[in-house]
């Protein structure tokens, strides 16, 4: 429960020699680099290509869901990263093979764009062609020398008599060509010099005239022309994506390729913010202690000139906690609130006991604790998450342990589904099978301690109890950071004489003699201490009533505990009335279904709704109610310069030359 100590490293290197360093220094993940001093800024960075590394990572992610999609290997919800080394990635040859791929599949799909584009275009001349197929005249033909054709499409719904009665009394013959729900479809051969007249009174009617991409034939002989390049783009497309598949083999080199490329551009970004001299670039970035031997291993095999310092007054070092394997799957949730300023106190070991504690307390419940267990664990194990989400999982995992624990204590196993079983389905109460050799008699619902739901004012009272302890052992941890700093003094005023009140209180409801006078001994002990650094006797009385007051806000924190009763009660509540539900048709073969489907979909949709619940509450209690007590927060992540690992994992040796291509 500590926060690294960080020192301050600035390295000199030649400048032919810092992407080397940079990158060796991303796969040591051990160093955040930091702006150099001014006075270093004299002479440019060394030049960077992060436009082109860009642009070279652009490509190959464009790339990536193309080929991930059409890969027929299988798919996991946490894929398992290639292990492999990035440098001899680079130098045997996969590099270039890779790029192969890349630029294959960029080749088949702007000839894919271009088909496509080309049968979206045929299709819409299909479409215009498509009315007039059973016309047999050329759609060049225009007339002959007395005579002109108007070839169009009237309204949909126009009758043959609307169409009678426009050309009645004119020298004009017209045929039906087609019709449809959109239009009438017409050739209107008309005498030349009743063209313009024809063509109003149709108009009138809303003839529109057609129009077509080409007229050199018939409208069926263009559609089939169009038809059969429609064809063959179908077929071309098949082929393109034949190939596609065919690349698709190759998708964990364009994922290695991905990370490499990404681990250049990273390198190139950060050559911009370093300082140089006209042949040296110069870095400063922030170590952790534990870090210094490797860092030095490798600035030393690089060339560089370096000194490690310790921080200068005024300068805030990043954060990096460190806890041991159980507590670490909790430092994310502090996270979620704030870092701890750099020299103070890391909470997360504390906070990670209770955390479960409560957890376990608002969820008690051993079936849903099992499930959620069983699920984390099974997932670490099986799917190799990456590290964060490794924590998040873990973390449930260790809180569904407590919920079992519970869950036991309270007689509660996915609610009183025992019961209900035992009730609905064999017509039994507990009490009248007491030789059931395949149920224990915890898994009838029979609490070891009590059943919240019968006796809520024990859990209630039990809830409070872990609060008091909670809120104790912030005061305890702030008595502790105050001890560490040398106030000794400080810490029994400013806690002790709390603690004592409060086992005066403790001892009065008990009924013990010793009660009244550890009581007062608190109170006389607040007052005459929680004003003692004002000025004046007055002041000080005045100031150490403010002290005695504020147990009114020791109150509120307590009771604000009372949460874990109300999730607690809930999740047992809805549990309950789930089997209710799955139980309603009773031992018939039709009830047992019934009673599958809604225990299966009923309890995972009450474990889902109260793990959230239940993650968001006990965050809460420990946010307010015990930060409240000690936490000095204000720290910045400490964020090392990493390579990309996104696909894959370096397996490169620390010691291994690093391999510059662009």
């Amino acid at each position: 429960m500590s926060v690294s100590k960080m020192e301050k490293l600035t390295a000199v290197v030649p400048r032919e020699r810092a992407d080397a360093l940079l990158r060796k220094l991303m796969r040591l993940r051990a160093v955040s680099p930091v702006q150099p001093p001014s006075e270093n800024t004299k002479y440019p960075p060394p030049k960077g290509d992060v436009a082109g590394a860009a642009e070279r990572v652009s490509r190959v992610e464009a790339v990536l869901p193309v080929l991930a999609k059409r890969s027929v290997r299988k798919m996991r919800l946490f894929p398992e990263r290639t292990k492999i080394s990035h440098a001899a990635f680079r130098t045997d040859g996969s590099y270039e093979r890779a790029w192969q791929v890349v630029a294959g599949t960029e080749r088949v799909l702007e000839e894919q764009r271009r088909l496509r584009a080309e049968r979206e275009e045929l299709l819409a001349v299909m479409q215009a062609y498509t009315p007039y197929l059973d016309y047999r005249q050329r759609l060049d033909f225009t007339g002959t020398a007395q005579t002109e054709l108007l070839l169009g499409a009237l309204p949909g719904g126009t009758s043959q008599e609307t169409v009678l009665e426009a050309l009645e009394g004119r020298a004009a013959v017209g045929q039906l060509i087609g019709e449809d729900g959109a239009g009438l479809y017409l050739s209107v051969l008309v005498h030349s010099k009743e063209r313009e007249a024809t063509a109003r009174a149709l108009s009138a009617i809303g003839f529109l005239a057609a129009t077509f991409p080409r007229r050199d034939g018939t409208a069926k002989a263009l559609f089939d022309r169009a038809d059969r390049r429609r064809a063959e783009i179908d077929e071309a497309l098949e082929g393109l994506e034949t190939r596609l598949r065919s690349l698709s083999e190759r998708l964990s080199e364009v994922e290695v390729l991905c990370d490499v490329e990404t681990t250049t551009l990273r390198a190139e970004e950060q050559k911009e913010h370093l300082a140089a001299t006209a042949g040296y670039t110069v870095l400063c970035a922030w170590c952790p202690v534990q870090q210094k031997e490797r860092v030095t291993r490798v600035l030393e095999r690089e060339g560089a000139c370096f000194e490690f310092e310790e921080p200068a007054e005024g300068e805030e070092p990043p954060i990096l906690l460190q806890n041991n394997s159980f507590a670490k799957n909790f430092e994310w949730v502090v996270g979620m609130y704030s870092y701890p300023a750099y020299g103070k106190l890391d909470p997360t070991f504390v906070m990670s006991i209770f955390y479960m504690l409560i957890f376990g307390l608002m969820f008690a419940d051993a079936g849903y604790g099992l499930v959620l267990s069983l699920a984390c664990f099974l997932l670490v194990r099986f799917t190799h998450p990456r590290e964060g989400m490794k924590r998040f999982l873990l973390m449930f995992g260790y809180c569904g342990l407590s919920c079992i624990l519970f869950g036991v204590l309270f007689g509660s196993y996915f609610g009183n589904f025992p019961l209900a079983f035992l009730e609905s389905f064999l017509g039994k109460t507990p009490e009248q099978m007491p030789n059931l050799s395949l149920l224990p008699a915890e898994a009838a619902n029979v609490a070891l301690l009590f059943d919240p739901i019968q006796n809520p004012m024990a859990f209630l009272i039990v809830s409070l109890g872990v609060g008091a302890l909670h809120l104790l052992a912030g005061m305890a941890v702030q008595g502790f950071i105050l001890c560490r700093r040398g106030k000794v003094l400080d810490a029994i005023f400013d806690v002790g004489s709390y603690w004592l009140l409060f086992a005066g209180i403790a001892t009065l409801a008990l009924g013990t003699t010793v009660g009244p006078w550890l009581t007062l001994g608190g109170v006389v002990a607040i007052v005459a201490t929680q004003g003692r650094h004002k000025k004046g006797i007055v002041s000080k009385f005045i100031g150490g009533l403010g002290g005695l007051y504020s147990l009114i806000n020791f109150a509120s924190d307590l009771l604000s505990y009372s949460r874990i009763l109300a999730l607690g009660l809930a999740s047992a509540v809805v549990g309950q009335v789930v089997n209710i539900l799955a139980t309603l048709k009773g031992g018939s073969v039709v009830g047992f279904i019934l009673m599958v489907v809604v225990f299966c979909v009923g309890h995972l949709l009450n474990l889902v709704i109260n793990v959230l619940g239940t993650f968001v509450h006990t965050s809460r209690l420990q946010y307010i109610e015990f930060f409240g007590k000690f936490y000095e927060d204000g720290g910045t992540p400490f964020k090392p310069m990493e390579a990309a690992d996104r696909y894959s994992e370096d397996t490169t040796p620390e010691d291994a030359e690093t391999v510059i291509q662009n």
